[in-house]
């Protein structure tokens, strides 16, 4: 059997890479081979370019070539898929760049948002969720708040969460699904990028507000946190190092490499640049910057986990390797050798330990956040359905959206009670432990392994009503 995490056995790599290194009837000539013996029906190879996040320039490149119409024939089906993906999220980002003009709130499109501005012809880098960032957790939430009032719900299948830097920065994550279904939102905030266990990629703050691109150089960060807290290297972190290596100066290859090897990423980092330099085109300059990236990483490199659908086989990989990083990725926060061995011991039991939010008598213990302790904020009102009708009523909760807000008179910046970030002062408050997180009228019950207290959650609902 072939090494499936080797790219040279998925010739349909090349079909999602903005440059291949083969010219596209060659790659055609050798997916057809691949079908005829057997070894990777054609809806197989159509289902790799899609677990990869480049259908549409796979279908950009089938549209020259003289030999790829039945592979388009079953590219088809994801292609309408993303282009509808692509209206509702070209609608979301017009709405945050407007609620950050109006809540006086600067916010960095990252991720795709910003790699595609890069890109020859930047519609064709697919978006699955519009990740942005702003400076703090009340701007998140102020921005949240006001998603919520134009259809959106926080997400109950990945809900918000908090962390803390060892000097009392809180970073972290807050998703919402927008009314389409489609348009979900990420917002990112705090320091930096978080990644695995307890990494993080520092992140200039936005100062413009409303909603711009993080620049192509600071991009890499959370490109690179996002593909190594996943493990496995998908073609549109191939994409993104490909055009970004067009720029790159020597100064910032050397900071980028040393942020990466800070969150324990310099081997993910060298992995990505070797496989750019196996599947694309590249010319001297961008392969003088590939090279650095990899000489910069460690000697001995972990084989590179190309996502080829294959997740079954690659999961104990990223539960070994996000374990694995973790004691070093704790020592960029303490040196204490006792709290960067909790830290392994907490990734090892995030993957062993039920984490499914449910309401049972426990202890109202604390749960402040820290590096390696990562606060889940769960709505009120989506605990209260769990306390009445058991775990399995968080696939039946309604959301959490709120009433429209009458349009603003006041802008954001000179608004009363407010901060130049947009953000309500003190808008952001934790009770006693931090069991609980309020902001505005959204109550969150705090939980760090989906155990909610039935007293915290019943007081607190008593309060709220």
């Amino acid at each position: 059997m072939p090494d499936t995490r080797v790219p040279a056995a998925f010739p349909e790599l090349q079909m999602g890479v903005l440059v291949p290194a083969s010219p596209i009837a060659e790659t055609l000539d050798r997916i057809a081979s691949l079908v005829r013996r057997g070894e990777r029906p054609l809806d197989r190879v159509a289902d790799v370019i899609r677990r990869n996040r480049v259908v549409l320039i796979a279908a950009d490149h089938l549209a020259t070539a003289s030999d790829g119409a039945e592979l388009a024939r079953e590219l088809e089906p994801f292609v309408a898929e993303r282009i509808r993906r692509a209206a509702a999220q070209d609608a979301a980002t017009g709405l945050l760049d407007r609620l950050g003009t109006e809540l006086g709130i600067p916010v960095w499109g990252i991720k795709g948002l910003s790699s595609r501005a890069d890109y020859p012809e930047p519609k064709l880098r697919e978006l699955r969720d519009a990740d942005v960032c702003v400076a703090g957790a009340e701007e998140a939430l102020a921005l949240a708040d006001r998603l919520r009032r134009h259809g959106y719900r926080t997400d109950h299948g990945e809900l918000p969460w908090i962390k803390q830097t060892t000097d009392l920065r809180p970073y972290g994550q807050y998703k919402l699904t927008g009314p389409s279904g489609f348009a979900a939102v990420d917002i990112h905030f705090g320091p930096g990028y978080s990644t695995g266990h307890c990494g993080l990629l520092p992140l200039p703050a936005p100062t413009e507000p409303g909603l711009r691109p993080l620049p192509q150089v600071a991009n890499l960060r959370p490109m690179l946190g996002n593909s190594g807290g996943d493990v496995h290297i998908t073609l549109k972190d191939v994409n993104d190092l490909w055009v970004a290596a067009r720029t790159l100066g020597p100064a910032e290859v050397g900071a980028l490499a040393a942020d990466a090897r800070t969150a324990v990423l310099g081997g993910h980092l060298a992995d990505i640049a070797r496989v750019v330099l196996e599947i694309t085109r590249t010319d001297a300059g961008q392969r003088e910057v590939l090279e650095a990236l990899i000489a910069a990483g460690p000697r001995r490199a972990a084989r590179p986990v190309v996502a080829t659908g294959l997740m079954a086989r690659t999961a104990p990989v990223r539960v070994l390797r996000t374990t694995g990083r973790a004691f070093g990725q704790a020592g960029a926060h303490t040196r204490s050798l006792p709290a960067r061995a909790g830290a392994v011991l907490g990734a090892l039991a995030f993957y062993a330990l039920p984490t499914r939010p449910r309401v049972v008598a426990a202890p109202a213990l604390s749960r402040r956040p820290a590096p390696w302790r990562c606060v889940r904020l769960v709505p009120l009102e989506l605990a209260r359905t769990l306390d009445r009708e058991g775990t399995d009523a968080g696939d039946r909760w309604p959301g959490d959206r709120l009433t429209p807000a009458a349009a603003p008179t006041t802008p954001a910046s000179d608004a009363e009670g407010r901060t130049g970030s947009g953000a309500p002062e003190g808008g952001l408050r934790w009770s006693a432990g931090h069991r609980t997180l309020t902001y505005g009228s959204s109550v969150f019950v705090s939980t760090v392994w989906g155990v909610l207290p039935r007293a915290v959650v019943r007081a607190t609902g008593k309060a709220g009503r």
